[in-house]
């Protein structure tokens, strides 16, 4: 499970994004990599492919996905509910995600 993640505008300030029960490593590319569970120093123009542990089907269920920043950002509406499902249910990415070239241009249509 590749999560895609950026910041295209806001103020210019840091923000960071947890998702509970997951962890990821900070270059995914690297295996040797610090695995972290927190995604910081998000600023404009930034763009994160954030591809979890194990995948997502893994552990089944439902999670918190938030800004870091419980004071400002949650009050605010920067929170969410992440669903995490069995492998097979609907759509199967095992390595999909990543072989996909120009995936932007790619219709839901096509196989």
């Amino acid at each position: 499970m590749i999560i895609r993640y950026l910041m295209p505008a806001d103020k210019p300030r840091n923000i960071s994004l947890a998702l509970h029960g997951h962890n990821w490593r900070a270059q995914p590319d690297d295996p040797f990599s610090t695995i972290i569970s927190v995604q910081g120093a998000v600023s404009v123009g930034g763009a994160y492919n954030i591809e979890l542990e194990h995948g997502a089907s893994e552990y089944p269920g439902d999670y918190l996905y938030r800004s870091g920043s419980l004071k400002w950002d949650v009050e605010s509406g920067m929170w969410g509910i992440f669903r995490g499902l069995r492998k097979g249910v609907r759509y199967c990415c095992s390595c999909v995600c990543r072989s996909i070239g120009n995936w932007w241009e790619k219709k839901w249509y096509d196989k």
